[in-house]
């Protein structure tokens, strides 16, 4: 099954740098074959194999010769591994909640990688993604009360403390950008931190968020120190909370031991 899903992570990896660069233009991601974006010539099949055809290509268009971005080969490798630690830590032959939780993930993954290096790329998160990200989540959370057995009380469900936590983290956000005017956070920051909630539940809300704050801190003070940025610019937050995510997604349940909170899965 990890085998198998590293690959599979390969082929999707591949899809969301399509749904990546065309997000900027506003183009159909579904139809269409891909072109090199210096030089406009459809990229022949055997030029668009994960991984294989950056190498055997040299990071550089066979038409043209204009490098191919870097972009590629990492969110293609990135989405692989991810992938594959779904079904090497989070799925358990048998075990409902495991495979509710890695569906979870399966599902979750792509949309992250999305909001993650789109924010990167141009300080905005897009709507869509957040929609279908935020929509899976409450989607399988559901499906997981659903079928809990023995069937749980709504209150002490984990769909309860989810729809809890993700209320708080919005609210906290969207005062960060409502008094802010949204010079220190995006909209969009709210809705995705609305997603964190929804992952690690109200009763890991305040980790998650130390994670994230203190990660952006990390990483803002290590930008300045090698005069990357300045006091003045500003930093993507997107890719913090997704940095988040991920973690409580993998790592949720090994923190609410730690800590003697609500177990994620």
């Amino acid at each position: 099954m990890p085998l198998f899903l590293f690959f599979l992570g390969l082929i999707i990896g591949s899809f969301l740098n399509v749904v990546i660069f065309r997000l900027e233009t506003d183009e159909d991601f579904v139809g269409g074959r891909s072109k090199c974006r210096s030089c406009g010539k459809t990229i022949r099949w055997y030029d668009n194999v994960p991984l294989l055809s950056f190498a055997v290509l040299r990071g550089k268009c066979r038409d043209c010769g204009a490098a191919i971005s870097w972009q590629y080969p990492i969110v293609e490798l990135s989405t692989a591994i991810l992938f594959f630690c779904v079904g090497n830590s989070l799925f358990i032959p048998g075990d409902t909640g495991s495979i509710f939780g890695a569906t979870l993930a399966l599902g979750l993954i792509p949309s992250l990688i999305i909001i993650f290096v789109y924010d990167l790329r141009h300080m905005e998160i897009p709507v869509s993604t957040l929609v279908f990200g935020t929509t899976w989540v409450l989607f399988s959370l559901v499906l997981q009360w659903l079928f809990s057995s023995p069937f749980e009380p709504f209150l002490t469900s984990r769909l309860f403390s989810g729809i809890v936590g993700g209320g708080i983290a919005f609210l906290f956000f969207y005062a960060l950008v409502f008094f802010s005017k949204e010079t220190w956070m995006g909209s969009g920051d709210a809705w995705l931190a609305a997603m964190l909630g929804l992952v690690s539940g109200w009763e890991m809300l305040l980790h998650s968020l130390t994670l994230a704050f203190g990660t952006g801190a990390v990483v803002g003070v290590a930008l300045l120190a090698l005069r990357r940025k300045e006091l003045s610019s500003r930093i993507p937050f997107g890719p913090f909370l997704v940095t988040s995510v991920l973690i409580f997604i993998f790592f949720g349940k090994m923190i609410g031991e730690e800590f003697g909170l609500f177990l994620w899965m």
